[in-house]
């Protein structure tokens, strides 16, 4: 018997048996090459997942017409010419002992006004989410979508595919349809529920004509799109009926539209399964299988899901990019080898660490990289010491590891963690430390030597003869300039020692710095009951914060009354008050009991020209070669074990 019985439960869409109730959500990956073809790496991705035993892989949401192209990167099925890209994916998918759906999805009004070269279609004139006017398409305009759409479900079955899902969920063509919001017709298209379902009728009516009645074909909704006059959970389930009757085999429950699409993946602020319930009430109006979503993570929770009866299927998106063998591990026992999924959204969601543009994981530096980062066994045993313990050095250090080599891990510390410890201590941030307390425990379980409360020097390295060394050293916060200490009036201390517990400060709080740091030690300190104001040079809080924690975390501030200052210099301590400049002036902020920075951070690097003037093969990772955030620190790390 399987140790989650529930979850390892076979079931059926449609025709379509499935082993387990394990999805793979679809997720925007930027694979595609410029033909919006599927390429070897998106085989590589889902084989990997197929392998580590997921029930059904859905891929990405993927174009039926150029129209629809929300990016130059999406993939498509808009010609005959997809065909062979889709069988080769069947094909590997199916010999790694997996099943392969294909997401079909036209942008509509949030398609790419760029890359497709005019004004997106929609059902109304409803602006764009980006403010831009939106095209509202004739009676001619829909029928040549629907027939887009069902020649893609053609294309999807002659290639092999396993099933299509129609997606009609977060604000896209089919969703625009769907609700009261963006869908303002009068015509046979629009007005009451029913008719805001025909064109999800018609899509399927004639996909029918040309795959038969036994193709699983299924489609994915928002219960909600937090707009006022938007999709609303009383809607849906008057939605959910009508479109099981139309013969559509299965209903996968999301939430949002584009202007709200920050709920479609809540971030480590939000709580574990926040859009079951949302599942569990459509399940209660249909008899088909219900798919759930929304930062599902922990075996025992999914199993219970299913035993209890509040959805038939679990989809796991960011919890398969962290670790692809998650249903394996699940179902032996082995949960704490599970690789975490942080929920931070960073090379997932926003892929601004990925210089391609493609999806990439924090935790997980393989992540659409899977040849790339086939562990091999090294051609030899080396000794290879790794300084710092932080998370590129602890990456370092596993990897090595598990290549064979003899492994010396030294921190300067009395902890392993490095600077990435403090960033679990915010609050609403303890998905973090699960990662954390999984690499230590990971490296733990090694054939390794790990020496704590260990600072070295280069001669300190030397004596170990090495092979090679990876330095991981990491950095410390960068120093105020020298005028801003000004007459020394008031107390001035670095964000790292608040979070650590090594100054403690309270009553009115001034924050130097409004990106990253500063903003969640304002958080920090907030909760605490100090009144907190922060101090910024940019023109927004969190300039470079990915966009999901950005809005929960300002959210979280306004209802603590933190005080932002925006486009504000802070020049200098002055009688017991911090000077700043505004764009309205000078101005100063009395009062205040402590001065707290978060300026920026430098790198530490105190041996790696040494170490290479002594003729060591050296490779460094992480803050040390640039302050940055932990996805480049643990990718830097793994590549430099594959190096040694």
């Amino acid at each position: 018997m399987p140790r989650y019985e529930a979850l390892f439960e076979p079931v059926r869409l449609g025709e379509l048996d499935l082993p387990n109730r394990i999805v793979l959500a679809p997720m925007g990956t930027g694979y595609a090459d410029q033909n919006n073809a599927v390429t070897d790496r998106h085989l590589a991705y889902h084989v990997a997942r197929a392998r580590g035993g997921v029930g059904l892989n859905i891929t990405e949401h993927t174009t039926p017409h150029p129209a629809g192209l929300t990016g130059a990167s999406m993939l498509g099925i808009y010609s005959d010419e997809h065909i062979p890209g889709f069988r080769r994916l069947a094909e590997a998918v199916h010999d790694a002992g997996g099943r392969i759906a294909v997401q079909i999805n036209h942008g509509g009004r949030q398609a790419s006004r760029e890359v497709i070269g005019r004004a997106p279609q929609a059902p109304s004139s409803v602006p764009c989410p980006d403010g831009s006017p939106a095209h509202e398409m004739s009676l001619a305009e829909i029928e040549e979508i629907v027939e887009a759409y069902a020649q893609g479900v053609r294309r999807a079955a002659e290639a092999g595919c396993d099933g299509v899902e129609i997606h009609m969920a977060h604000g896209y063509l089919g969703a625009s349809f769907l609700s009261p919001h963006t869908n303002r017709r009068t015509d046979e298209y629009g007005g009451d529920t029913r008719r805001r379902t025909r064109f999800a009728q018609r899509l399927i009516e004639r996909a029918r004509q040309l795959v038969g009645e036994d193709f699983p074909i299924w489609c994915r909704i928002s219960a909600e799109e937090y707009v006022e006059d938007g999709l609303h959970l009383d809607e849906a389930l008057r939605l959910a009926p009508l479109l099981e009757s139309y013969g559509y085999c299965a209903l996968s429950v999301s939430v949002c539209l584009g202007e709200t699409a920050i709920h479609a993946a809540h971030p480590y602020y939000g709580r574990q399964g926040y859009q079951v319930e949302n599942a569990a009430a459509v399940k209660g109006v249909v008899g088909v299988p219900v798919i759930t979503v929304g930062k599902l993570w922990e075996p025992a929770f999914c199993d219970r899901v299913i035993a209890q009866g509040k959805a038939d299927l679990i989809a796991l998106g960011r919890s398969l990019l962290a670790d692809p063998e998650w249903p394996n591990k699940a179902l032996q026992g082995r949960e704490d080898d599970i690789r975490p999924c942080i929920f931070c959204n960073l090379g997932c969601l926003d892929r601004r660490a990925s210089p391609e543009g493609h999806t990439i994981c924090l935790t997980n530096p393989a992540t659409g990289r899977e040849a790339e980062f086939e562990l091999r066994p090294a051609p030899e045993r080396r000794r290879v010491v790794v300084v710092g313990g932080g998370p590129a050095g602890l990456e370092a250090a596993r990897v090595a590891a598990l290549r064979g080599h003899e492994v010396i891990l030294l921190e300067a510390r009395d902890a392993l963690g490095g600077q990435f410890r403090l960033a679990t201590v915010p609050p609403g941030k303890a998905d973090l430390l699960r990662y954390l307390e999984w690499l230590i425990r990971q490296v733990g379980q090694l054939d390794l030597h790990v020496k704590l409360n260990t600072e070295v020097t280069a001669d300190d390295v030397l004596a170990l003869s090495p092979a090679a060394v990876i330095l991981a050293q990491g950095s410390t916060p960068r120093e105020p300039p020298q005028e801003l200490w000004g007459d020394g009036s008031l107390h001035l201390v670095a964000a790292d020692d608040v979070l650590a517990g090594r100054a403690v400060v309270q009553g009115q709080v001034a924050i130097v710095g409004g990106d990253w740091t500063g903003p969640e030690t304002a958080h920090f300190l907030a909760e605490r009951g100090c009144r907190v104001t922060i101090v910024e040079e940019h023109d927004r809080l969190g300039q470079d914060m990915v966009s999901a924690p950005r809005a929960f975390l300002r959210e979280r501030l306004d209802d603590l009354r933190v005080e932002v200052f925006v486009e504000t210099r802070a020049k200098q301590v002055l009688q017991g008050a911090l000077v700043l400049e505004t764009p309205e002036g000078p101005w100063s902020l009395r009062n205040l009991n402590a001065v707290v920075l978060a300026i920026g951070r430098r790198p530490r690097d105190t041996m790696s020209a040494s170490l290479r003037e002594a003729g060591i093969e050296v490779h460094t990772a992480g803050d040390m070669n640039a302050p940055r955030t932990a996805l480049e620190a643990v990718l830097e790390g793994a590549r430099a074990a594959r190096l040694v």
